[in-house]
């Protein structure tokens, strides 16, 4: 019999049948399982997902309301005997107590444990971002104050595992590509200026900059920055203002530090002098700028949009290494090393005849990463998503090439992907 719940009365044991809602939201590979896993519940309510339909022929039911509760009776003082004739007090160990989750916790966790953890604060982020973006544009001031616990929790789930909030955030849908892309480009900030070794401060400032560098977006109206078609050159000017728009605003503030500031300026200059707002060449373009031109070039090329599909990771790190004109190199190997050399999200070929997608980096061989196969290429069918750690499989399977989806004609790859990557594995 199915059963329409909400997917916060969902337990252990259920069988879920259909989860409601966009498909793009569901956070599994498969939408008909028996939940038995304690992470995969978990991921479940922290989707966005409101409610589910279950089959009670083949899971639990629903557990009926409690009856209302009714007043226990006291026993009187002197039947309070131990040990001998008379009512008798049952005396319980206590409950455990569970600790919360601390989110400012550096524990190392796997993919799987922290995208809970990943979900949660991207959902929680995105709606800080919504509310800084809506400020600037009424021209209220940004407090520093509001922005730090962000940076300190998103530093903090990177440092748990530094693949699972940016695998969450690449499941972006074009309502909120601005707010999303601020909060990728602040996590690969992070994650390039703890590669680059930078000092804690510094790299406190680098998120904060990939957060705030776009804010002058909000001045820029939605069709000129997401039009599916050449922009005039009088569109190109409006979009290219938000650079300076952003400088100007925060400067007004007085709060920010220099080189945040120098970063909403100057994030579009290229080495080459080829960049705006200023054509700044080589030296000329400070550290943050440049690591920040890379980091958001990558997301906006790897990033769904309206009007076209995003590039494999992959094939867009091969695209900026042939920039060598653009961006500073050393920084980009550092760049490389911080994503990996098949970033998460990159499709592949197996020795195995199976397509697959990279899940999780291996930190001590990034030949070597965690790859979750999905279609056989000998049975053209697809396959049971589970995971394979290449660094500890004994050689049983590894990557034979990159692939790109337009290779396999896969024209609905980014949904697939997307499905593929919340999967609980």
């Amino acid at each position: 019999m199915l059963k329409r719940i909400r997917t916060q009365d969902v337990e252990l044991g259920m069988f879920l049948h259909k989860m409601e809602g966009s498909w793009f939201s569901h956070p599994f590979w498969k939408s008909r399982m028996l939940l038995e896993d304690g992470d995969q519940l978990e991921t479940l309510k922290a989707s966005r997902v409101e409610w589910v339909q279950i089959d009670t022929a083949r899971g639990i039911d629903l557990k009926p309301a409690p009856p209302p509760s009714r007043p226990v009776a006291v026993p009187n003082q002197r039947d309070r005997t131990f040990g001998r004739a008379g009512a008798t007090i049952a005396r319980r160990a206590p409950a455990p107590v569970s600790r919360p989750f601390d989110p400012l916790s550096k524990e190392r966790l796997s993919t799987k444990a922290e995208m809970v953890n990943a979900n949660r604060l991207v959902r929680k982020s995105v709606r800080a971002m919504q509310k800084i973006f809506d400020d600037v544009r009424l021209g209220k001031a940004i407090k520093l104050k509001r922005l730090e616990p962000m940076i300190e929790e998103i530093s903090s789930s990177i440092q748990r595992n530094p693949h699972a909030f940016m695998a969450v955030t690449r499941l972006k849908n074009s309502s909120e590509y601005l707010y999303l892309h601020a909060l990728t480009v602040c996590t690969l900030m992070i994650s390039l200026a703890q590669q680059l070794r930078l000092s804690p401060e510094e790299v406190q400032q680098a998120g904060l900059a990939g957060l705030l560098m776009d804010v002058g977006m909000g001045h820029v109206p939605q069709e000129s920055w997401d039009k599916n078609s050449p922009l005039t050159p009088e569109e190109w000017d409006v979009v290219k203002s938000h650079t300076t728009l952003a400088h100007e605003f925060l400067t007004l503030g007085g709060e920010m530090p220099e080189a945040v500031l120098d970063v909403c300026l100057h994030h579009h200059e290229r080495l080459d002098g080829s960049g705006y707002p200023h054509g700044l060449k080589g030296d000329e373009i400070g550290l943050f700028a440049r690591m920040a031109a890379i980091c958001d070039t990558y997301d906006a090329m790897t990033s769904n949009r309206i009007h076209r599909h995003g590039e494999d990771p992959s094939r867009a790190l091969l695209m900026l290494d042939e920039a060598q004109t653009l961006y500073d190199p050393e920084i980009f190997q550092a760049f490389q090393q911080a994503v990996g050399i098949y970033p998460i999200g990159s499709l592949v070929r197996l020795r195995s005849h199976r397509l697959a997608i990279v899940v999780e980096q291996n930190r001590d061989d990034l030949t070597l990463p965690v790859v979750r196969p999905f279609y056989s290429l000998s049975d053209r069918c697809f396959v049971k998503a589970e995971d394979i750690d290449l660094s500890n499989c004994f050689g049983a399977d590894q990557i034979m090439t990159r692939e790109t989806p337009e290779g396999w004609d896969m024209a609905e790859w980014p949904a697939l992907s997307a499905k593929l990557l919340a999967a609980a594995g």
